[in-house]
């Protein structure tokens, strides 16, 4: 399965205990899965959310049928997000709103006609401004850096270049599970961030998990053909299998594209 994630995985990006991740991906779905796509982690992730907002389970079964039901067809799940407006979970799927637990659609102030349910905006922190700041302490050297690119993601779940960078960040301290989880949401949030990928590759081959470390670096040429480190990278994993041919062929495509043109 392209873009597949292991119950592990899954669980490190929700902060959780991999048996309680997999009874949610359990009740979610309604049966046990093994592997989950990135719009799986999505629907698992709103799940999570609606549970610790002691939503009832069949209310959430509700609103994630009504994610897919709804979305329009040019906007990825990605895209969905769940929002606290007073004592309501609202959730935002391309222009349309409503309330998770009851279903009700809500409309923008400014748009509503009368009778509708209103949706009153909630301030917000600027996370682009977040991350510049932490992009330019980064440059500086600065050691706010990390806690700045925090609380853009604080600000925005869903700012793929904040995770990548924190991520690294944390994966440079040798925080590696937490770099982990960065990498992951990054690409939950950006399906085709070659960077996200190989950067998750190299933090999953420093813990250990060789299998998924070349999963992860395979589908990073899947995005990007041209990331010659993955290539060289393989290889030598293959090459620690024992795997002589793939490792022979990696190599090769390495040194290839790397070769002065």
């Amino acid at each position: 399965m392209k873009h597949a994630y292991s119950v592990a995985e899954v669980a490190t990006l929700l902060g959780q205990q991999p048996a309680v991740t997999r009874e949610l991906i359990r009740s979610t779905f309604d049966g046990p899965r093994d592997l989950l796509s990135f719009q799986d982690l999505v629907l698992v992730r709103a799940a999570r959310d609606l549970a610790e907002r002691k939503v009832p389970k069949a209310k959430i079964t509700e609103a994630l049928n009504r994610v897919r039901g709804e979305l329009p067809s040019d906007e990825p799940l990605s895209s969905v997000t769940m929002q606290k407006v007073g004592k309501e979970l609202v959730v935002n799927a391309g222009a349309t709103k409503w309330n998770a637990a009851s279903g009700q659609q809500l409309l923008d102030l400014d748009r509503a006609p009368r009778g509708a349910t209103w949706l009153r905006p909630v301030p917000t922190r600027d996370a682009d401004a977040l991350f510049a700041s932490a992009v330019q302490m980064e440059e500086t050297e600065n050691p706010g850096a990390l806690e700045a690119y925090a609380e853009a993601v604080a600000a925005d779940p869903h700012h793929a270049d904040a995770h990548v960078n924190l991520g690294r960040l944390l994966h440079q301290q040798g925080r590696l599970h937490e770099a982990e989880a960065h990498y992951v949401a990054a690409m939950v949030s950006r399906p085709t961030d070659a960077t996200a990928c190989f950067n998750l590759a190299v933090v999953l081959e420093d813990l250990g998990r060789i299998d998924d470390a070349i999963a992860r670096y395979r589908e990073t040429l899947e995005l990007d053909p041209n990331v010659v480190d993955a290539y060289f990278n393989l290889s030598r994993l293959y090459e620690k299998k024992g795997e002589k041919v793939a490792a022979i062929r990696n190599l090769k495509d390495y040194r290839r594209l790397s070769a002065p043109r």
